[in-house]
């Protein structure tokens, strides 16, 4: 059986590019367990399924080589809770509002005490159309 997922969003892993692929991925079976968006802890890779809440505003902040970068926060919200979801560079036009996602080994760390999740260094964001809210 294929997997639902038309769109699928990722970060190459060991490259840092992002990648746009259309059509069917692996399996559902080969998936990652989704953890609760309540049991997320600072410094561990997890899966998460959830739906963009909200986005904020895209910004620029400047980098350490001089230059700026896009920056974006989307707040992610499961049955269990929510969460900010931080996209940079080119990420921040992935999602939208009312999007139904798959963040899969996406980075979670503190930021002002609070976890925040990222697609970090290996992270892959696939949206998954026509899931239940």
């Amino acid at each position: 059986m294929g997997d639902p997922f038309s769109e699928n969003l990722a970060r190459s892993a060991g490259t840092g590019r992002l990648f746009y692929t259309t059509g069917h991925a692996e399996p559902m079976t080969d998936s990652k367990p989704a953890t609760p968006i309540s049991q997320l802890k600072a410094n561990q890779t997890a899966t998460v399924h959830a739906t963009v809440k909200s986005l904020e505003a895209t910004r620029e902040i400047p980098s350490n080589d001089g230059s700026t970068r896009k920056v974006r926060n989307a707040n992610l919200k499961d049955q269990s809770g929510e969460i900010v979801f931080t996209l940079w560079a080119g990420e921040v036009d992935m999602v939208q509002e009312g999007d139904h996602v798959m963040i899969t080994d996406g980075w979670v760390k503190d930021y002002k005490g609070k976890p925040q999740i990222s697609l970090g260094r290996s992270g892959k964001l696939t949206k998954v159309p026509n899931a239940p809210a």
